[in-house]
């Protein structure tokens, strides 16, 4: 089983082709954390992905709000995490600064449970 976290509003092809790739060479599962705006997208390439539209980019979030949004997104995340095998962090994230330190917060937890990470 194979999490992508990637996918913003701009760029929905790169997971889409990671999260496709790893079910071509041998996945059980593969599943995609996106963007709320990427999401409908991403699902419509292919009904064998997993789309969970979770992530946010702060231009939807209110200062006062983002430590709560980021908290949701994190936890929405972790309670998957221990499901897989590998994570590919990347494909499509985009340079949001609020996606960024969310993303950061899913790779310290990935690492502390010894999952092996793939960067793009």
């Amino acid at each position: 089983k194979v999490a992508v976290i990637g996918g913003c509003r701009e760029y929905t092809g790169a997971p889409y082709f990671a999260a496709i790739s790893a079910l071509k060479i041998g996945a059980d599962l593969s599943h995609v954390f996106c963007t709320k705006d990427a999401a409908p997208i991403i699902k419509s390439y292919s009904p064998e992905l997993i789309v969970h539209p979770v992530l946010e980019e702060s231009y939807g979030i209110r200062d006062e709000d983002k430590i709560s949004v980021s908290t949701r997104v994190l936890a929405e995340v972790i309670k998957w995490m221990e499901r897989f095998e590998c994570i590919v962090i990347g494909p499509g994230l985009g340079r949001d600064p609020f996606l960024m330190d969310c993303v950061s917060e899913i790779m310290r937890h990935a690492r502390q449970l010894n999952i092996p990470i793939v960067i793009d």
